[in-house]
């Protein structure tokens, strides 16, 4: 009975045996299926809730048995769950703030032919996320927005100079994120030489003082072509002309008079505005509680001007029934080019501003003939471009005085506690060197208008500069010295805080490139020590 017993117990322990070798090897199975990789990296916007919220971008995409899944930190660990596609999903971490593993199931691989044909494409999520900061939990809606990019530097890039591009979050302007003064070298024979018009006899073309990107040729009659170096032409025929025979297919036909304008490139409502041309323009890419504009709040709160969707989502039916005869985008069109794609089958010409690939910032505010033209007030935009030119032309006259040069820094602090900061060969750089200052960053790679760097690396490069700027734009203004330096205390050790010679950009300022010149007399006043303590792009912080 007991080796009966015996040869029973070794019988189990043998099933027991094999049982365990084989569940060893089905999970050995599951983990080669599930292996996890690095896929890509994403820029990760934030819209929704109080506006206090935001996440870390970029972000690193991973593949885990074939799903995609973006990994989002929060600026809190208050963050308990999240719900996306009606799914409960829990943070990863238990320390630290609050990061998410969610799924981008909906999220398909680009369909196109290029070399990062294998990235996803950009696209929005609303998700839900829930709050236990507050006296009580709260489910708040937020909406994700991704850029997809094969690189973390590639994210980086984008991520940095997006985030500058204006005050109100829209990715437009600042999404040159190599420099403008690479882009020269791309200007096509189309801006050289003016095209030839069946019937039309070519009279002369405009000569740009700072402008690079754009030229304008005439032609009898009143016709004109704006040329762009990005390739693409521009027919202006006057109101009650007829399109000239056997036009060439490239051209892009802008009758006159353009007055029912959808302007989704935030940025160029200052050109209109300084024309007062702001009524051309009908449906806009920002609601009013996001712009900075006074003639363009004032135009949405009399109802002359109404939100027709932001660039990656228009309103088109919106569109179409108020009757738009010119879409004017930024270069962010390019990430979305069905949106374009749909506006020109919907009958509606695009124009797309590249203002700010302008190497030199007054080439900037020479955009303004631009938007002349388009509107028939090129009178006007003389008058406003010689405006800013002579502020600029001023402080050349001015005596020099022999004093020392005075170094000025330009930052921000981000929710990881690193500094972004401006490149020696970005545009306010040359803005700062115009005022008679130097700009003094960490900064090196010249590619990139703004870089992060860490604390340590910005306060070898500035910590003996004789002025910090903040940079509101970026980040939520501090209110005051003892606030800013919250961010990070070892600020209280930087020359120009000690000295209370800091300051902080209004965050108009990245709404008014066509006043180039005035941000630049604002900025030589504070260079100079003649500034009040506001000016009308900055103010000190005490």
């Amino acid at each position: 009975m007991q080796k009966m017993r015996a040869a029973l117990g070794g019988l189990l322990l043998f099933i027991w045996i094999m049982a365990a070798v084989g569940c060893t090897g089905q999970k050995t199975e599951q983990t080669v299926n599930s292996e996890e990789t690095q896929y890509c990296w994403a820029t990760v916007t934030l819209e929704g809730g109080s506006g206090k919220a935001s996440v870390e971008s970029p972000c690193p995409v991973l593949e885990r048995s074939g799903e995609l899944l973006a990994v989002i930190t929060w600026s809190s660990s208050h963050y308990d769950f999240m719900v996306i596609d009606g799914e409960k999903i829990l943070p990863v971490n238990t320390e630290g703030n609050s990061k998410f593993e969610i799924p981008l199931k909906s999220v398909a691989r680009s369909s196109d032919t290029s070399q990062t044909a294998s990235l996803p494409e950009d696209c929005e999520m609303q998700v839900q996320a829930d709050t236990t900061a507050m006296s009580t939990p709260h489910l708040v809606d937020y909406t994700l927005s991704f850029r997809f990019f094969e690189t973390k530097k590639g994210a980086e890039s984008a991520d940095e100079t997006r985030e500058e591009a204006d005050s109100t979050g829209e990715t437009q302007q600042e999404e040159d994120s190599t420099d403008a003064t690479q882009e020269e070298a791309a200007a096509t024979s189309d801006i050289k030489e003016a095209p030839e018009l069946s019937g039309l006899q070519y009279l002369s073309k405009d000569e740009n003082e700072y402008a690079k990107c754009f030229a304008i040729y005439r032609y009898e009659n009143g016709y004109a072509v704006l040329a762009v170096d990005d390739g693409r032409r521009y027919l202006i025929v006057p109101e009650g002309a007829e399109i000239p025979e056997r036009t060439a297919e490239d051209l892009i036909i802008l009758h006159q008079p353009l007055d029912r304008i959808y302007l989704a490139a935030s940025a160029v409502m200052c050109q209109f505005d300084e024309i007062g041309a702001v009524g051309n323009v009908i449906l806009s890419g920002l609601e009013k509680d996001g712009w900075y504009i006074e003639a363009a709040r004032e135009a949405m709160e009399k109802g002359t001007l109404e939100y027709g969707g932001k660039y990656s989502a228009p309103d088109y039916e919106r569109i179409v029934a108020a009757g738009v005869n010119l879409a004017v985008e930024s270069t962010m069109i390019h990430h979305t080019p069905k949106v374009q794609e749909k506006l020109e089958k919907l009958g509606i010409p695009v124009m797309i501003d590249r203002s700010s690939y302008e190497s030199e910032p007054l080439g900037r505010s020479e955009w303004v003939k631009v938007y002349g033209l388009v509107t028939g007030r090129e009178e006007e935009a003389a008058k406003a471009f010689d405006e800013q030119k002579s502020y600029v032309e001023d402080l050349f006259h001015k005596e020099e005085t022999g004093s020392e040069q005075k170094t000025v820094a330009i930052f921000s602090i981000n929710s990881t506690r690193q500094v972004v900061t401006r490149g020696a060969g970005d545009y306010f750089g040359k803005m700062v060197e115009i005022a008679g200052g130097a700009l003094s960053t960490p900064a090196t790679d010249a590619g990139r208008a703004t870089q992060t760097v860490s604390m340590e690396a910005f306060y070898a490069a500035a910590e003996q500069a004789d002025i910090l700027i903040y940079n509101a734009s970026i980040e939520d203004a501090p209110e005051n010295l003892q606030q800013m330096c919250a961010k990070d205390s070892i600020l209280t050790q930087f020359r120009a805080v000690q000295e209370g010679n800091v300051w902080c950009m209004r965050s108009s300022l990245y709404q008014n490139a066509s006043r180039t010149g005035a941000i630049i007399r604002d900025l030589h006043a504070i260079v100079a020590g003649e500034a009040d303590d506001e000016t009308e792009f900055f103010y000190r912080l005490k």
